[in-house]
């Protein structure tokens, strides 16, 4: 068996045994409400062994389950150390700081077995050594007040009060602002640092809240498509009556010269044939393209007539809806007086 094992399990064993072999120690002395029993005690040595050969061997996941398993039997305070050693090994500072100190306070008589009295002692020097290493992490909230965001360190809530003492190693701290997206930071803390991570936030923007229009009122959009379908519709039937007067124009003095040439035709011998019965088809003719002249002349008329009242309704609305320009109103303020500058379209 190994030196080392041999002195441990040795010294192991004497405090055991002195434990056993004082049953009117009271019961403080072991921490224990009733004294362990022979085969407790043998349990506690063989996993003690057990687990110190872990512990030399670096296996500081099985050296801790095994010493833990022994304290569970006989509640020593050289076993509680090694406990207490195997967290720190893995790196588990926080919690070797607690069972550290839960051997310093022990309390033990003087007719304690030596062996605790000398556990006690080195886990006071290792828990002031463990002091320094343990890493604090700060996290600074920005932007919001910091009782509008949910934070979390590894999974578990916590609050920005300070400096957070963590165990080395990764850690992941998450923001959260109700209605948006969890921030998220991941942090490598090593041994003895003391880092601070700032998280800038944003709230979200208030809502916005669109008020109803008056009764009567038309909202801007609709006002503003009602105004353009009235302006491009009258601007459409203006050009369309425009356009129906001047070829109705055309049409009229055309058969306007029609009728005038078939009259100059039937007169051309000095008398009216029309005035004869049966008259002849070119009166007829010539009659019917006075009528078709009159008739085109009243269209044109009335073409152009409708085009002006529509194109004149079309400005009139234009005018009287015209959107309206933005007044501004600026502080004038001079070597001898003050006043208000007010600028815009009237």
């Amino acid at each position: 068996m190994h030196l080392s094992v041999m002195r441990f399990r040795r010294r192991l064993r004497l405090g055991l045994l002195l434990v056993l072999a004082l049953p009117a120690v009271p019961a403080t002395a072991m921490s224990r409400p009733a004294q362990p029993t022979q085969a407790a005690k043998a349990a506690a040595l063989a996993l003690a062994d057990k687990g110190w050969e872990h512990f030399e061997a670096g296996r500081y996941e099985e050296a801790l389950a095994a010493f833990r398993d022994a304290y569970d039997q006989v509640h020593a305070p050289p076993i509680l150390r090694f406990v207490a050693r195997s967290c720190e090994r893995l790196g588990r500072l926080i919690e070797a700081r607690s069972l550290f100190q839960r051997v310093v306070d022990e309390p033990l008589e003087a007719s304690a077995p030596p062996e605790f009295h000398e556990a006690q002692a080195k886990a006071r020097v290792e828990l002031a050594a463990l002091a320094s290493r343990i890493p604090t992490l700060e996290i600074v909230i920005t932007g919001v007040a910091p009782g509008a965001v949910e934070l979390t360190l590894d999974g578990e809530r916590v609050v920005q009060t300070g400096p957070l003492e963590c165990d080395p190693g990764e850690h992941t701290v998450v923001a959260t602002l109700p209605g948006q997206a969890p921030m998220t930071r991941t942090i490598l803390l090593r041994e003895g640092a003391k880092q601070r991570v700032a998280l800038v936030l944003t709230p979200a923007p208030a809502p916005v809240t669109r008020s109803a229009p008056p009764s009567g009122d038309v909202p801007h959009t609709a006002r503003s498509d009602v105004n353009m379908a009235v302006l491009v519709g009258g601007g459409v039937a203006t050009g369309v009556g425009a356009a129906t007067g001047l070829l109705f124009t055309v049409l009229a003095n055309n058969r306007a010269g029609d009728a005038e040439a078939q009259k100059t035709t039937l007169l051309a011998d000095g008398r009216n044939p029309c005035t004869t019965r049966p008259a002849p088809a070119a009166c007829t003719a010539q009659s019917q393209a006075v009528n078709e002249s009159r008739l085109y002349s009243n269209v044109a008329f009335w073409s152009f007539a409708g085009a002006g009242a529509v194109g004149l309704g079309t400005l009139i609305y234009a005018l009287v809806h015209r959107p309206e320009a933005p007044v501004q109103v600026t502080p004038a303020v001079g070597m001898n007086d003050v006043g208000l500058s007010v600028g815009g379209a009237f």
